[in-house]
């Protein structure tokens, strides 16, 4: 009888439309067969988050990305139409699989490369031309919250242009993007999601598939695409993330642990943050620093949970106003300066894999402090930051944490 279940269920399974074969896709694909049918489980959950039909839809895409299935994104449409290598408006296991091999650490170098090249190449035309790379570029800073003037994007794009270009031709085929890349290997760093490399592990209960809370890094930016996390919905979830973050033993919502439990700055956080204690990061230092109510090198649960609560998406905005002063208050003198600003620039270029040269960086402090110092006393003091962000209000966006409800 069991036997007839199994089977049963196997041939359900089979039924799926676009369902392959996992040992045919590892044989394909850098994942090993137990990767393959753990990503089968991910992509069960993107596959019915909408519609239960075994296909993601863009709208299930779209909701994977942004926990919005309406949000308009260039990268998620980009990176949806390059996984549908059928063209005809889903994605399939085999395509979500084959698609998703390109960014594991042990896919070919040259498979990295020319996805990326396919993804700005937008009118698919076999080219890179200045009007994508621009759309591009403003989809980069858009999701970096660097706000720029025209002329400064236009920079940006003509003096990639002028390095990629080499045959002077108006446009970046694919030779000339794989000698850029070359020069410049950051580009692609991105292209490639440590988190693919699952854990399996046997247990007495079957198989468990260690599966990582996202495909990708810090929600949310990259050049490839943008951040596709995948965050948990469920309070136990979240309880289980904080207890990986933490080393809290919990239990439901009851937490079993010491009545403080210490961070360490230099481990503990940024292990959590990266997963990798050793790993360099303003805003790491800067949060931790502030997390950090007492002043005593450690973060307290209690402090944590204040800190956190920040985040939550019911939490008062002129506590979210505050936090961002803060964070960007590198010297904790009361005002953000010019040099704080570049720190921070830089640092958020660093994160989004942005390279720009120093004039087109000043150029963006210049058109910041034209902005926000309207005493023009070259800082920007609390209140004045509290103008800006009304007028540019996106300056918030990631001090919500929709997850926290």
């Amino acid at each position: 009888m069991r036997a007839f279940k199994a089977c049963f269920c196997l041939n359900k399974i089979r039924q799926r439309p676009g369902y392959e074969d996992p040992t045919i896709l590892a044989s394909q694909t850098p994942f090993t067969v137990n990767e393959v049918e753990a990503l089968y489980d991910l992509f069960k959950k993107l596959s019915s988050s909408i519609i239960d039909d075994g296909l993601i839809h863009k709208e299930e895409f779209q909701l994977a990305l942004f926990k919005n299935s309406t949000k308009q994104n260039l990268f998620a449409d980009r990176v949806f139409d390059l996984f549908d290598t059928k063209r005809n408006g889903v994605i399939e296991f085999g395509e979500f699989v084959r698609s998703l091999s390109v960014f594991h650490p042990n896919a070919p170098e040259a498979d990295k490369i020319a996805f990326l090249f396919r993804l700005y190449d937008l009118r698919q035309t076999g080219y890179i031309e200045y009007v994508e790379l621009k759309e591009m570029v403003l989809a980069l800073l858009s999701e970096s919250d660097l706000v720029v003037s025209n002329d400064v994007v236009e920079s940006i794009v003509e003096k990639t242009m002028i390095d990629a270009d080499l045959k002077g031709d108006g446009k970046i085929d694919e030779e000339e993007w794989r000698e850029f890349v070359d020069k410049n290997p950051a580009i692609i760093k991105n292209m490639t999601l440590p988190y693919l490399n699952f854990r399996v592990t046997k247990q007495t209960t079957g198989i468990e598939h260690h599966m990582p809370i996202c495909l990708g890094i810090k929600g949310n930016r990259l050049p490839c695409f943008n951040r596709l996390i995948l965050l948990p919905h469920d309070t136990d979830t979240i309880i289980s993330s904080l207890n990986s973050l933490c080393g809290w033993h919990c239990h439901g919502l009851k937490m079993k642990t010491q009545p403080f439990f210490l961070l360490k700055p230099a481990e503990e956080f940024q292990l959590g943050l990266f997963r990798n204690s050793n790993k360099q990061s303003l805003f790491a230092d800067r949060i931790f620093q502030l997390f950090d109510i007492n002043r005593d090198g450690f973060i307290e649960f209690e402090e944590f949970v204040k800190s956190l609560s920040i985040f939550h998406p019911e939490a008062p905005h002129s506590q979210k106003v505050a936090f961002a002063f803060q964070l960007y208050d590198i010297w904790e003198t009361g005002f953000i300066e010019r040099e704080e600003v570049k720190e921070m620039i830089w640092a958020l270029l660093a994160e989004s894999d942005l390279i720009l040269p120093d004039d087109i960086v000043e150029a963006i402090i210049d058109k910041t402090f034209e902005d926000a110092d309207s005493k023009r006393d070259g800082k920007i003091d609390l209140e004045e930051w509290k103008e800006l962000v009304a007028r540019n209000p996106t300056l918030l966006k990631n001090m919500t944490l929709p997850y926290l409800m």
